[in-house]
């Protein structure tokens, strides 16, 4: 049977020589794919590849889809692709929280166990509305397990956007889900913290980009970006960011998405120490009050990825007032021309004290 690359894992036996490229096989019939077969598959962009139905081991491989079958389409969905987004990405969290749990306790990091749980999330495309609920998910003392999956979904998305291969939004998407690994070996009572950090327990946390390094540099099926998007994430455009106050031409593409996707997921997400703001406002905020420390390229593609506004929405600011997009401007997306009260006109760009709390599906709710 004929199975996408993504849905292969250790065990599975190649049916017939994969060739890329040249006449001799980049691996042979027969060859028993492990972890570092299956990662050089993806390094290769091998789209598909025709394997047995039993594993080694003798047990039945049953993959989420098959391509094909003795030559004609066979499609197989699995009861994991019947879920929305928004279950499959909770049964992430919990997957997640499991790992790292297990992580603090001394467990290592296998390419396998998340590669498992990334791939049915990865399979999802979230609408732009879903993308802007994330942040609404999850309680105060479970934070690091929803920012790490919502960080996830927010890069691989900002990758498609900006037209990365497959296996480039593959691994970027893997690297943003282990951006924080490196807070399972940081001590508990630091990150669960309900008040903010003292300056020397803030430089304790600051180590966490380089521990998840360290964590993952032996273990195989991570790709050389995926690897130094954890190692640089916190790093600035401008010499400002941590561990090591790179430059951004020095800084990997993995890590300035996932930058951008961190700063934006932790500012609309509620905190013991600091109340959620508005995504919008946020937006804004990066493209301010973050200029010059982030790249404006990923900038402006992670933008068009998110932003869900339009001519005809409908939304609420930030002193409940109801209103109707009617001219937005390139420059300043969130800040549209709206109608209010069915006549008046509001140009946001002139009220810098209002800004967009939500957008309005049903206005018969707001009507008293």
């Amino acid at each position: 049977m004929n199975v996408k690359t993504e849905y292969l894992i250790p065990g599975c036996i190649v049916k017939s020589d994969i060739f890329k490229h040249s006449n001799f096989p980049l691996i042979r019939k027969n060859t028993i794919l492990s972890e570092e077969l299956i990662f050089m598959l993806h390094t290769f962009l091998i789209p598909s590849v025709a394997v047995e139905s039993t594993l080694a081991d003798g047990s039945v491989f049953k993959p989420n889809e098959i391509i094909s079958e003795n030559g004609k389409n066979n499609e197989v969905i699995d009861s994991k692709s019947c879920k929305s987004f928004f279950d499959q990405f909770l049964i992430s969290v919990e997957e997640y929280k499991k790992l790292f749990t297990q992580w603090q306790g001394g467990s290592k990091v296998e390419a396998y166990s998340i590669r498992t749980l990334f791939l049915p999330l990865y399979e999802k495309n979230p609408t732009k509305t879903q993308l802007m609920q994330l942040h609404q998910f999850g309680l105060k003392s479970d934070y690091i397990y929803y920012h790490a999956v919502s960080l996830s979904v927010l890069s691989y998305m900002v990758g498609k956007k900006m037209n990365l291969s497959n296996g480039e939004v593959i691994q970027l998407g893997i690297s943003a889900l282990l951006s924080d690994c490196g807070m399972s070996k940081v001590p508990s009572n630091l990150f669960e913290k309900k008040g903010p950090l003292t300056i020397e327990e803030y430089e304790e946390v600051k180590k966490h980009p380089l521990l998840g390094y360290r964590m993952l540099e032996n273990v195989p099926g991570f790709s050389k970006g995926a690897m130094l998007g954890i190692l640089q994430h916190h790093e600035r455009e401008d010499e400002s960011g941590y561990p090591m106050q790179l430059k951004g031409n020095r800084i990997h593409l993995y890590a300035k998405i996932i930058s951008i996707c961190d700063i934006y997921h932790a500012m609309t997400y509620e905190r013991y120490y600091r109340k959620k703001k508005s995504p919008y406002r946020v937006i804004e905020s990066l493209q301010k009050d973050h200029f010059g420390k982030v790249d404006h390229v990923v900038l402006n593609a992670f933008l068009k990825m998110l932003l869900n506004l339009s001519i005809g929405t409908k939304v609420r600011l930030n002193n409940g007032l109801i209103g109707e997009i009617i001219f937005m401007e390139e420059t300043e997306p969130t800040r549209p021309m709206l109608k209010v009260n069915n006549y008046s006109l509001l140009p946001l760009k002139s009220h810098p004290e209002l800004y967009i709390e939500e957008i309005i599906e049903d206005v018969s709710e707001y009507i008293s």
